[in-house]
């Protein structure tokens, strides 16, 4: 009966962070961040930080704590983030890392964002960018 009450996962489809959203929320600093695909067209879909994690969904900018028990990734930033109906994981092929400038690195990974429910609502496989 309680699998039959649960209603299904509903996919997410996260919106470019741009760079007026990092204006805005004043989104500037060392961190890491996963982008979908390469190069100049590549889009930022999810920003992390020492504190706080940030992810856009219908036009929203959406808020996560860092979990400071999860894995620590370069420049202050951690693989786990958790808010208050969803939780985005970052896992990171650090030894594929090589570096793209004197204070920035990237890497092969995939982010996972799952619901309230600890099911999976969005997974793709891109880069996870870090650096100051």
């Amino acid at each position: 009966m309680e699998r039959l009450s649960t209603p299904p996962a509903i996919p997410l489809d996260p919106q470019p962070i741009t760079f007026a959203d990092l204006e805005k929320y004043d989104l500037f600093g060392v961190g890491c961040y996963f982008v979908d695909g390469n190069g100049e067209k590549a889009t930022m879909l999810f920003l992390a930080s020492d504190e706080k994690g940030w992810l856009k969904l219908g036009g929203e900018m959406i808020q996560f704590s860092a979990d400071r028990s999860s894995t620590e990734l370069p420049y202050l930033s951690w693989s786990k983030y958790v808010g208050l109906a969803r939780s985005v994981q970052m896992e990171r092929d650090t030894a594929a890392a090589r570096s793209t400038g004197p204070e920035t690195e990237t890497a092969p990974g995939t982010v996972t964002i799952r619901d309230e429910r600890d099911r999976v609502v969005f997974k793709r496989s891109g880069a996870i960018d870090c650096g100051a």
